[in-house]
């Protein structure tokens, strides 16, 4: 058989031991550090990348704190203007200007707007049923 035959094979062995430790010095000393470099690139750029975005997070909590405390501060005196110059006015009248219903009725929505403003409290507020006139609607 010539596959088997010792003067065929030995020059194939001695090529095929050549060609491939060529490539792998080519491979091993050329090629992989070139992978590694950028390997250990991406790995920085990961870490610089998260400090960053560590950074920016930490900035934005910050903002969205101190926008919150302005706001609420406003809101409160906001409230307080509300509830000291409009909910407070008394008025004086020598005659009764309006029928006594009327009068309970409107104090009924002054204290409850009052308590939704106030209090921010949505249960006060959607208890109010408001229809428009025409349906002829009584609550």
């Amino acid at each position: 058989m010539p596959q088997l035959d010792f003067l065929i094979i030995l020059p194939q062995v001695f090529w095929l031991i050549c060609l491939f430790s060529f490539f792998y010095f080519v491979l091993a000393y050329y090629f992989l550090p070139l992978f590694l470099k950028t390997i250990k690139a991406r790995i920085n750029f990961i870490k610089i990348n998260q400090i960053f975005e560590a950074q920016i997070i930490s900035t934005t909590i910050e903002n969205h704190q101190i926008t919150f405390k302005n706001l609420n501060n406003s809101l409160d005196k906001i409230r307080s203007l509300l509830f000291i110059k409009l909910f407070h006015l008394k008025f004086h009248f020598t005659k009764k200007p309006f029928k006594k219903t009327f009068l309970v009725l409107n104090k009924k929505i002054l204290i409850a707007s009052t308590h939704s403003f106030c209090f921010c409290n949505s249960i006060l507020l959607n208890s109010l049923k408001f229809y428009p006139g025409f349906l002829n609607k009584k609550t």
